[in-house]
């Protein structure tokens, strides 16, 4: 797990999070609380659930879109949600619960995993971009192809700098990483998705927000 060093984007230890509701039904709620409470074992920080529109982080229930402000970023606008999340039924309450877990990983400061300053992922480019409809010459390109390409590289493929991260090994087993395709890749690299905190996430975050001795 990894985040950002220049500038840290981790809230100060011991505070209390208010997370508003902005919509919803009370099932989705209900999953929500659930699976963001995976987190608080592992971090000196408290969750205070709030109906309204008051909080330091807001989350929309919206059909299709899971995303998140990256920690402390949630506080540079107050009038829209810093936090979307797709409810699901309950028969796919793990998958939920799983993208849950990895969007509250990003309001607490982490990154996507695969963008790891260490993840040396064997990608196949080409394939990739085939994939998504690109090709390897950005001249050929128009302005929707050009953009999509830039977010493959911001997602998947542009490792973060290690000077400017604070990180515990590369893990590929982090709530943070994103599936990897073996077809996206060389040799037999893959990575399915990860349906539990990692034993690396929690101690990356034990570190990131420690107790008081």
């Amino acid at each position: 797990m990894w985040a950002k060093k220049n500038p840290s984007k981790l809230w100060t230890p011991g505070r209390i999070l208010r997370i508003a509701f902005l919509n919803g039904t009370q099932e989705f709620k209900d999953a929500t609380i659930a699976a963001a409470s995976n987190w608080l074992p592992h971090i000196n920080l408290k969750f205070d659930f709030v109906e309204g529109v008051e909080g330091d982080i807001r989350i929309l229930s919206n059909d299709g879109v899971f995303s998140s402000n990256i920690g402390t970023d949630a506080l540079l606008n107050t009038h829209t949600a810093t936090m979307q999340l797709w409810p699901h039924p309950a028969i796919h309450a793990r998958y939920f619960a799983a993208n849950v877990m990895h969007e509250f990983g990003h309001m607490l400061g982490a990154e996507h995993e695969q963008i790891h300053p260490a993840a040396a992922i064997p990608w196949n480019v080409p394939a990739i971009y085939e994939r998504h409809g690109i090709t390897d010459n950005p001249d050929e390109d128009n302005y929707e192809a050009n953009r999509k390409r830039q977010w493959l590289h911001r997602e998947y493929l542009d490792r973060a700098a290690a000077e400017d991260s604070i990180c515990s090994d590369y893990d590929r087993k982090s709530i943070m990483h994103y599936v990897i395709y073996q077809s996206w890749t060389t040799g037999d690299f893959q990575n399915f998705l990860n349906l539990e905190l990692s034993e690396k996430d929690k101690a990356f975050m034990a570190k990131a927000y420690p107790c008081p001795v």
